[in-house]
């Protein structure tokens, strides 16, 4: 009897090694690029995984439709910041030479094509290196990702939801994912999961899928929907360093990675960079979301490349800053990069004057300490006035505010109808407690329950309550609550009558109450299971918090209720119960060590967003809208690329100097929360008055110490970079009205 189990146990072994996720990194130092991708496919078991695709798909080798994804973002023949074009042009030859014969290599349009000329992706390959006939003759299409879409099918709780692809990527057999070895500087590193972006088919990338969108919620989503059948990093020659898709900065690494997983194939190359695997907003969405594959390994030398250079982090956080801003962001993104203006010249005198300037101040970052530190000014300084006009308009012009669309972000099938009814049982003991509760003279009955705020709010509506049902729909009404920007809501059951009666959501609400977001309170971002329920005299809806993105809130979990007062009210009902978390400056302040002031803020605040709430019940019944901020423009791409107005532009570029040189101080107050900075600069005041203030000299001695200091001369670096960064913007301006002028941009159709 062992002989047979030990067999078994043995066989089983042998399934696993063969269910296992192989990443192969293949590395040389000879300089044969082309005989080293051909060994990294063979280890990795390209062939044996294409050809058994083509089994599944009953199709012969000639008619075996395979589509080729590389990466295009290339300003200039040759340079590493897109994948090898001779590379690609080998792996063609390879699947004819087995006789693969219905080879493609596609790409969509980008957010270039609307700024240089020669972007188009036929014209693009062909510009930088692609011939569509490899050495051996063999003839291949560049298609254009962006054309011909087809619905693609991402189900309801994707943020993709009603998105089309092109259908050459939908119908492709076999899709290979070909990324470049790179750095970037808003993600650490831009591999084959960042690679996918360049499927999505609307040009303006930037607009719909980095602000409408965000990037690391569309390649989770495409993923999960269109999974490419293998990944390989072109390591060959990388790009490493502050500007990996900005400029060229050639390293010869000399590798080929290649994976059947675009999550494994990323994993091994980010440690290769020595860099932590999750820096990536991209990558790291989609390993919590998906995962590595359960079963996998590594082949090859993970130790890393001799002389790489990452992103430092203070660039990358500044970088972050300056993209959290949908308008400016997208303006100063054609002045950064480094273009071949021969081959793919400015569609305009503006940029191209601009880009002249910005690259003689923010160009080789690594090797220019002032222009580094410049381009972090720049970046902070971006950022710091959209944060603050964001405040503004949170507080005082929400309507300017756009709506914010997410995935559900919870799996639904971790879920059964237990789950959905067992809110009921969650909620009805505090619903208890609370009707119980004495109520403030406006009504509202409150009391703290484990650190967070129960209450109940409740108003008459003049309406009677069948009219008023079959106007303000009950499963909408958490949408309905007050200062509510965005999310994402999934039915899952109907009753009979075809009325939501199990359903999840993922709400998103403005900082609350709002003047948080001067503390740098973030938005509410909560996902939910519902339950509804209708009765003849009544309708309810109940839900309970599973998840908070972003961390904002422990409990946000609570019930709205419509029920018959009389033959022509309708009274409202709100119970709930909410702890959000609060910014590090109330933290620290701790309210509950002043209970009558926090007892005020939480009535007031309360108070204040139900009566809105109330108010916006009576808007839906009487036919208007109450929802907050307005949509993105998705009716055509030219709505979303519109130019700006240059004398506006002009003025905002005046502000952004004038602020790094004279008010804004940015860089300093990062150097001193870095601790590289003494208090004060370690100086004595030059007076002390009657009131015991102190009294210093202000910059002019700052910066005559600082030159003074021994290295690091840190802080009078300092100087010089603010006054460099803020020159950098004023020197814009002036250049634009100098050079363009303002009558110059009108003719040429810029204002």
């Amino acid at each position: 009897m062992s002989r047979p189990t030990k067999r078994r146990q043995l066989s089983g072994r042998v399934r696993a090694q063969v269910a296992k996720i192989r990443a192969v990194v293949a590395q040389t130092t000879a300089n044969d690029k082309f005989s080293l991708l051909t060994s990294a496919l063979k280890r990795a078991g390209f062939w044996e995984r294409l050809e058994s695709a083509r089994r599944l798909g009953k199709a012969d080798p000639s008619n075996f439709r395979i589509l080729i994804k590389p990466d295009l973002e290339l300003f200039n023949p040759g340079d590493p910041t897109g994948t090898d074009p001779e590379l690609v042009e080998h792996l063609v030859d390879l699947l004819y030479q087995r006789n693969y014969r219905s080879v493609a290599v596609g790409d969509a349009r980008n957010v270039w094509d609307l700024w240089l000329e020669n972007r188009d992706v036929s014209v693009l390959a062909e510009l930088v290196g692609y011939h569509f006939i490899t050495k051996h003759q063999y003839p291949y299409d560049v298609v254009d990702l962006s054309e011909e879409t087809v619905d693609a099918g991402f189900p309801q709780e994707s943020v993709l939801r009603g998105t089309g692809l092109a259908k050459r990527w939908m119908n492709a057999q076999f899709r290979i994912n070909f990324a470049k070895n790179k750095t970037h500087e808003e993600f650490g590193y831009a591999l084959c999961v960042y690679n996918l972006l360049g499927v999505l088919p609307l040009r303006d990338k930037a607009y719909h899928y980095r602000h409408r969108l965000k990037p690391w919620d569309v390649c989770a989503d495409l993923l999960k929907q269109t999974p490419v059948h293998f990944n390989i990093i072109d390591a060959f020659v990388s790009n490493d360093g502050s500007e990996g898709t900005r400029a060229a900065h050639p390293l010869e690494t000399r590798a080929i990675i290649a994976s059947p997983s675009a999550l494994l194939a990323d994993w091994a190359g980010s440690l290769k960079m020595q860099i932590d695997p999750y820096i990536s907003q991209i990558n790291a969405k989609a390993l919590r979301d998906i995962g590595l594959p359960k079963h996998h390994e590594i082949v090859g030398d993970l130790s890393p490349y001799q002389g790489w250079k990452n992103v430092p982090p203070i660039l990358l956080e500044s970088v972050r800053k300056r993209t959290d801003s949908p308008a400016m962001s997208r303006v100063v993104k054609p002045w950064f990069q480094s273009v071949n203006k021969e081959l793919f010249p400015f569609k305009d005198m503006f940029n191209d004057r601009i880009n002249a300037v910005a690259m003689k101040y923010l160009a080789n970052l690594d090797s220019n300490a002032l222009a580094f530190w410049g381009m972090v000014g720049v970046n902070y300084a971006i950022g710091w006035i959209h944060g603050r006009l964001e405040a503004f308009e949170t507080m005082y012009r929400k309507e300017r505010l756009r709506w914010r669309d997410a995935p559900l972000d919870i799996n639904l099938a971790d879920y059964s109808a237990s789950d959905y009814e067992a809110v009921l049982d969650y909620i009805a003991p505090l619903q208890k407690i609370i009707s119980q509760t004495p109520a403030e003279p406006n009504g509202l009955r409150w009391r703290y329950l484990d650190g967070s705020v129960l209450f109940q709010f409740s108003r008459l509506i003049h309406a009677p309550f069948r009219d008023f049902v079959t106007r303000v729909d009950i499963s909408k009404a958490v949408q309905s609550m007050n200062d509510y920007i965005g999310g994402a809501c999934v039915p899952v059951k109907r009753d009979r009558a075809r009325r939501i009666i199990y359903q999840a959501e993922r709400n998103i609400y403005l900082p609350q109450p709002n003047w948080m977001v001067l503390f740098g309170g973030k938005v509410i971002d909560v996902g939910k299971l519902e339950f509804v329920q209708y009765k003849q005299q009544e309708q309810k809806i109940s839900w309970r918090t599973l998840k908070s993105n972003n961390g904002s809130a422990e409990f946000d979990d609570g019930i709205v209720t419509f029920a018959r007062e009389n033959a022509n009210q309708t009274r409202v009902t709100i119970v709930a119960r909410q702890k959000f978390t609060l910014p590090l400056f109330w933290q620290i302040v701790n309210m509950d060590l002043s209970p009558k002031i926090k007892d005020f803020l939480v009535v007031d605040a309360y108070n204040r967003y139900f009566t809105q709430t109330i108010a916006n019940f009576e808007a839906q019944y009487q036919g208007r809208n109450c929802r907050i901020g307005k949509p993105w423009a998705l009716e055509s791409e030219s709505a979303s690329a519109a130019p700006f107005n240059v004398e506006a532009i002009i003025e905002t570029l005046m502000t952004l100097g004038n602020a790094l040189q004279k008010d804004f101080g940015s860089l300093s107050g990062v150097m001193r929360t870095l601790g590289l900075t003494r208090k004060n600069g370690g100086r004595e005041p030059i007076e002390v008055d009657e009131n015991g203030f102190r009294h210093f000299d202000g910059a002019a001695a700052l910066e005559q110490e600082a030159q003074s200091t021994r290295a690091p001369n840190l802080l009078g670096m300092l100087w010089k970079v603010q006054g460099e960064a803020g020159g950098f913007f004023t020197d814009l301006a002036e250049a634009i009205q100098k050079d363009l002028g303002v009558a110059q941009a009108e003719e040429a159709g810029l204002v």
